[in-house]
This record gives C-alpha cells, structure tokens and sequence, in this order.
C-alpha cells in the first residue's frame, strides 16, 4: 500500500469547494489505487507562502496540500521553483455575490453608486474583485466595504439593506442563502474565465521520489471529477457530508449546486498552460506578482497521473 500525507492547513481551509478528494476517499477511488491518503491539519492557515499547510510541505512533514497556484507563483518569484502544482481542483474564481433579494438580470454595471461588503476580506480574492471592476470601468464607482470580521454582523447588514451586496466565497455564503436570509445574485466565476484557483501541491523534489503515488493520487481525482460532473449536488452531498460535520446538509447541498452550476469544480486534473497563463497575468495585473519576472508553466506545473 503506498501512502501519501495530505496537510490541510486549519480547519477554515476544508471548504466545501474543495470536496474532490474527500469524495475520492469516499468512494473508495484512493484504495482501488492501492493509496493510502491521510489527512492532516496545521494549527494555523493563511493567504500567503506562509500559510500554515506550505511550510509542513516545505519541511517535508507533509507530502502534498491543496491550495492556490498563486502561492506556488509567489514563492517561485521569492526562492525559485522549489514547489510545482500536479493535479486541478478548482478551475475558475470561487466567491459569489449576495444580496437580500434575488437580481435575475443581473450585470456587472449593476453595482455602480453600490455599496459592497468585502465579508471575507482575502487578499488576492479582493485584489481580483478590484480587477474586476477596473475591467469594467467601475473601480471608482463602486465602494468596497472591508468586512467587520464578524460574518454573521456583515450577512445581517446586506439582509437589512445597510449594505447592498455581499462578496464571499459560496462556501461562507451558503448557510444564509439556505436559509432564506440572502440570495445568490453571481459568480464571478464566468467573469474571470479560466484561472486555476486551487490544486494540489507538492515539493518538487518529492514529486520525482514519489512518483507513483502522486500519479494514483492524481488518477483518483480525475475519476472524482469525473463523478462530479455527473451527479446532482444531492449525490454529492450524501457522499461528503461527514467530512463536512458541523456544515448543515440544506446549505452543503445549495453551495454545492452553485458550484457545479458555475462550473467552478475542474473538468480533469490536468492544469493547462492557458488558463495558468491567464491567472498569472491576472494577478500581475492585480500587483500580487512581480510583473518583471514571468512565472514559467513548465517549471511551477507536471501533470502527475494525466493521461496524455
């Protein structure tokens, strides 16, 4: 049996967008590869290189993580290609736009003289949106609201009209919309295009030593995309929901739903050099990487496992 550790960073980290490999465990797709996958946590997260699972990933205590190309971009420009994204997870922007009623007809140009709640205030998920709305002409029509750090104070806001929309993650939104407090006015998914927000992550070095097992990982999760993008969020839901205690089973399976519709969930594992063109330049663009020293595809990505 080959095994392979898989640090998640703090528990804020396992997000429902990120179900593909709890769904592969659940459905026995890692066993049926002869791996072993155990999962562990870090006493801390975070949004940069210095989030809790990367250095457990660095100091070899973990074989891989999941989290976003931009940090492996980042280090890359800080100490060199030391960690390569090998398998897609989640292929477009994951946070959503909420207020207390639903907009049908939504646009963009909808939000000028608006007031918006920055409710998760994540750095490269704001410095996008910001990129958004440049994109758009509106960066100086829109007023962005950095978020009280109290979720549900912020939620109640936009419910009472104190503030006109919402932006999070649809894992943090979920549970209001569910419950009828907030309503799902977009993703921004579409309108970012292509981006590999997250993947999984390891050493390069320790890619090559454990070569195999990276690639039955990798196989696994292919075959849990696969799964995904055939089954309603009612499946997916049933087969997740333990790994997912304390999250109720009517908001798993809204957000989940709102995931698939979006297509925010990668199509395969493999990470093209398009879409990993595309979100360099985006975050380039946003000032989150040096602008004078290119990320190379090559260097920071290997498709471990894709069949080519």
């Amino acid at each position: 049996m080959q095994t392979l550790i898989f640090n998640q960073g703090d528990a804020s980290e396992s997000r429902i967008y990120y179900c593909a490999h709890y769904l592969a465990e659940s459905l026995g797709l890692f066993a049926a590869e002869n791996l072993q996958v155990t999962f562990t946590t870090s006493a801390s997260g975070g949004h940069t290189v210095q989030g809790g699972q990367v250095p457990a990933v660095l100091s070899r205590e973990a074989d891989l993580t999941l989290g976003g190309p931009m940090v492996v971009m980042k280090h890359f420009q800080q100490h060199g290609a030391e960690l390569q994204c090998f398998c897609a997870s989640v292929a477009a922007n994951p946070w959503f736009l909420a207020a207390a009623q639903a907009q049908p007809d939504f646009k963009l140009s909808d939000l000028r003289g608006k007031r918006m709640l920055d409710v998760g205030n994540v750095g490269t998920a704001t410095l996008t949106f910001r990129w958004l709305l440049s994109q758009q002409g509106l960066q100086d029509q829109v007023e962005l609201i950095a978020g009280s750090g109290d979720q549900v104070q912020d939620f109640a806001a936009v419910a009472v009209g104190d503030a006109d929309y919402a932006l999070h993650a649809m894992h943090m939104l979920a549970p209001a919309i569910a419950a009828g407090q907030l309503a799902s006015v977009t993703s921004l998914a579409s309108l970012c295009g292509n981006v590999p927000w997250s993947a999984y992550i390891a050493r390069a070095d320790v890619l090559i030593e454990k070569a195999a097992s990276f690639a039955a990982f990798s196989r696994a999760i292919q075959q849990a995309l696969a799964w995904i993008a055939t089954h309603d969020a009612e499946a997916l839901a049933a087969q997740v929901q333990h790994f997912y205690p304390h999250y109720p089973i009517d908001a798993l399976i809204t957000g989940l739903a709102a995931y698939q519709q979006a297509h925010v969930f990668a199509v395969n594992c493999e990470i093209s050099q398009a879409d990993f063109n595309h979100f360099s330049q985006l975050l380039s663009d946003i000032g989150w990487l040096d602008p004078s020293q290119p990320v190379p595809y090559l260097a920071l990505v290997t498709q471990a496992g894709v069949e080519r």
